[in-house]
């Protein structure tokens, strides 16, 4: 899964973690209707994620997601 954040700075940042625990779920995913519909990555709030691992949600809960998330509009969108 691939994350892109944009600092208050105008910093950019992409994050990919192995959302599967193993590569033939993976590669499932990848194969889905859901990567196809978004490929690149999703918009995410750091304070929210933080938030909800200090009140305990399991880190895996975080990792996969869903067709409805939007495409992240920070990806390339800052010019430097």
């Amino acid at each position: 899964m691939s994350m892109y954040y944009a600092d208050p700075d105008g910093n950019q940042m992409e994050f990919q973690v192995d959302s599967y625990p193993t590569n033939e779920e993976a590669n499932a995913y990848m194969h889905g209707p859901n990567y196809a519909a978004n490929s690149l990555g999703v918009e995410y709030d750091p304070d929210e994620l933080l938030t909800r691992l200090r009140a305990g949600a399991p880190e895996s809960g975080m990792l996969l997601r869903s067709a409805d998330e939007p495409i992240s509009p920070f990806r390339g969108s800052l010019v430097q």
